[in-house]
């Protein structure tokens, strides 16, 4: 069995980590040829385990998303080199071009014109899948807090016209975070749930209000199979 290598691990993604280890030890050994089958076995391998992919409101094609933490875990974890493993590179040719965008951005480059470089295209469902890369990442601790903030300043600068989308992404991140610690009960009552959000919402210059506790329920819920009864008790008690 693989095993999770390089920066300390986020508890909350423990079982998330076995499951694409798994998964990138199939590629590695042959079993897998497409990015179909990765994602076939990713989703094989979340369910055994009781987890789900990172998610907010929208389930639309949750375990092709995913693949970015396959990827990163890969990448940054295990020290794969991408580029000397011809299955690897074409699985995750998406994730590469998404890890080189945030890059360039990062250093400064203007959105629209990495991204039209890079991809060929510019759509929302890029732009976001590079949001989500960089998120990823970061709950996995492979990039600071900071970047994404950064990305993300750049990005919804740049395309004005899905202001609302990147609004909800921040709340979504929030309700992320906060979820996490509840699955790992680091907060277990209402009192520091709402300490905790606060707290995220202003470090992140969320705008328009904080997630609500039902995102946050479904996040714990499916992400991270958090039972009913401890949601009820974190929602309702004081």
């Amino acid at each position: 069995m693989m095993v999770y290598l390089g920066m300390p691990m986020n508890r909350a993604y423990r079982r998330h980590i076995d499951a694409c280890n798994e998964v990138l030890s199939l590629i590695l050994a042959g079993s897998i040829s497409n990015r179909s089958e990765a994602v076939e076995k990713l989703a094989e391998a979340y369910r055994k385990r009781d987890i789900g992919p990172i998610r907010g409101w929208s389930a639309k094609n949750l375990y092709d998303k995913e693949m970015a933490m396959v990827y990163l875990i890969g990448k940054h974890g295990l020290g794969l080199d991408f580029d000397d493993n011809l299955t690897l590179s074409q699985v995750f040719s998406a994730e590469l071009k998404y890890e080189e965008i945030c890059r360039r951005i990062l250093e400064g480059a203007k959105p629209i014109d990495v991204i039209q470089e890079v991809m060929g295209s510019v759509d929302k469902n890029i732009i976001f899948r590079i949001l989500r890369l960089m998120l990823t990442a970061v709950v996995l601790g492979f990039k600071d807090e900071g970047e994404l903030l950064k990305l993300h300043k750049a990005l919804s600068e740049e395309f004005k016209e899905y202001g609302r989308g990147f609004r909800s992404f921040m709340k979504f991140y929030v309700a992320l975070r906060v979820a996490e610690k509840i699955a790992v009960k680091e907060v277990r009552s209402r009192s520091e749930k709402e300490a905790l959000k606060l707290a995220l919402c202003l470090r992140s210059d969320v705008e328009r209000g904080a997630p609500p506790d039902e995102l946050i329920s479904l996040i714990s819920k499916e992400v991270f199979g958090v039972p009913k009864s401890v949601m009820n008790k974190v929602l309702r008690s004081v």
